[in-house]
């Protein structure tokens, strides 16, 4: 019984023992598998570097050529700006009144309804009581020209009988006295007529401008008093876009100068000009309300989008100036790199040239060489490349690919044809999958 008892652990050990070797076996046998796969996918690499390398240093020298965009450098009038973001704004807004007291009646518009002004309804009071008042002033107008003819036709007697010295000069007075005051009466009674016509017609409330109405104050069958609100409304047809610019920079903002404004929801880039520069700062930010006028481009600009607008920082100064995507901008400094001609039997090279970005515009850098050399190779009509500088290596050679010819500018000096850059896709070492 001792003994089965001594056999049990020792059975147990051993076979942990051998599970612990199969388990290690395994894992060398993987790890073997894995490493002898890689080492051979590596020599395979090697061998076809091995093999392409020798092929283009025979033509090339010791870097392949690599296919490039170029463009021109230039040298022009630059005017560095900063973008400020604003908000677009009404042009006109206005909350529309009643002038007279009477019930709604009528009230066909809704909040977002667009209106044409001098012609879209916006409510209708009740007008029956002015209608009643007409025709009542209008009788007591006709009464008072009765007694008015009468009482012209008394004076010429008198005046007759004055002639004759039939009456005293005190009754002549009396009556003209009396037509003077039906005439007053007459004039009274049809300014009181022609009011309460006014008010008709007031009672029909119509649009002031072309617009669209924001908000609703008044339903059908509410009671009106004059003054009450009705609704508000917006201009339409043009929009502001209106930026708070800082102190520093107000004074280079001018009335009717032309501003390039992004509309960040739709993404769109608008010119305007600037309509309005209010002179009284906001004290805590000292910056000062600018507007510019736009286009609402058929309603699609809406008040409330946000928007980006370029203001100059400095005037205007000579730069030399290249586009954006020249520019390598990394955290160790800016690099552009120059295509340098050679000799019609050798290709052309690359180099690349650090500088400083002095001015960043929309889709342009303006840039000042660091170095002497580069001073002397960046220089206007100077060529840069814009696409594929991201893998080159200072003096490769680079064949010249234009979008509208499809071919390198010195596709004579090479060795073969050059595709666009649709028909091949460059490898980080500048050649593409049809040439390995």
């Amino acid at each position: 019984m001792d003994t089965s008892r001594q056999r049990k652990p020792v059975l147990l050990i051993s076979i942990g023992v051998t599970a612990f070797l199969v388990g290690a076996v395994v894992s060398g046998l993987t790890v073997w598998r894995v490493l002898h796969e890689q080492i051979r996918t590596l020599e395979i690499a090697q061998s076809q570097r091995k093999q392409h390398g020798n092929s283009d240093s025979e033509t090339n020298g010791q870097h392949p050529a690599a296919l490039v965009r170029v463009a021109t450098a230039e040298w022009k009038p630059v005017q560095p700006l900063k973008p400020i973001i604003g908000r677009l704004v009404e042009v006109r807004k206005v909350t529309v009144a009643s002038e007279v007291e009477g019930q709604v009646v009528e009230m066909p518009v809704e909040e977002g309804t667009p209106v044409v002004g001098g012609e879209t309804i916006l409510a209708r009071v009740d007008d029956v009581w002015n209608r009643l008042a007409i025709d009542r002033g209008k009788s007591r107008v006709a009464s008072i020209r009765a007694k008015t003819g009468y009482e012209s036709a008394e004076l010429k007697r008198l005046e007759q009988l004055a002639d004759r010295n039939a009456i005293t000069g005190s009754e002549l007075d009396a009556k003209r006295a009396l037509l003077e005051q039906f005439v007053a009466d007459l004039a009274e009674a049809q300014a009181t007529v022609q009011e309460e016509e006014e008010r008709k017609t007031r009672s029909v409330i119509h649009a002031p401008f072309d617009g669209t109405i924001i908000a609703k104050h008044a339903e059908l069958g509410e009671r009106l008093s004059p003054g009450t609100p009705v609704v508000d409304i917006i201009s339409r047809g043009t929009i502001d876009a209106q930026i708070m610019v800082p102190e520093s920079l107000i004074d280079l903002v001018g009335i009717d100068q032309v501003a390039q404004v992004q509309i960040d929801p739709l993404g769109e880039i608008l010119s305007g000009k600037v309509v309005s520069i209010t002179p009284y700062g906001v004290s805590a930010s000292r910056s000062f309300p600018v507007r510019v006028r736009l286009d609402d481009q058929e309603g699609r600009l809406k008040v409330g989008m946000s928007v980006t607008v370029m203001v100059a920082t400095a005037p205007k100064e000579p730069a030399l100036v290249v586009s954006k995507d020249a520019v390598l901008v990394r955290p160790d400094g800016s690099t552009v790199w120059i295509v340098v001609r050679n000799e019609a039997s050798r290709p052309d090279e690359v180099q690349p040239i650090p500088v400083v970005v002095h001015a960043r515009l929309r889709s342009e850098y303006a840039i000042e060489p660091e170095t002497l050399k580069g001073r002397e190779l960046l220089v206007p009509e100077a060529q840069v490349v814009i696409e594929g500088a991201e893998h080159l290596q200072p003096g490769q050679h680079v064949r010249i690919v234009t979008l509208d010819e499809n071919r390198s500018d010195g596709a004579s000096r090479s060795d073969g044809p050059v595709r666009s850059k649709s028909t091949e896709r460059h490898t980080d070492r500048g050649t593409s999958e049809r040439e390995r």
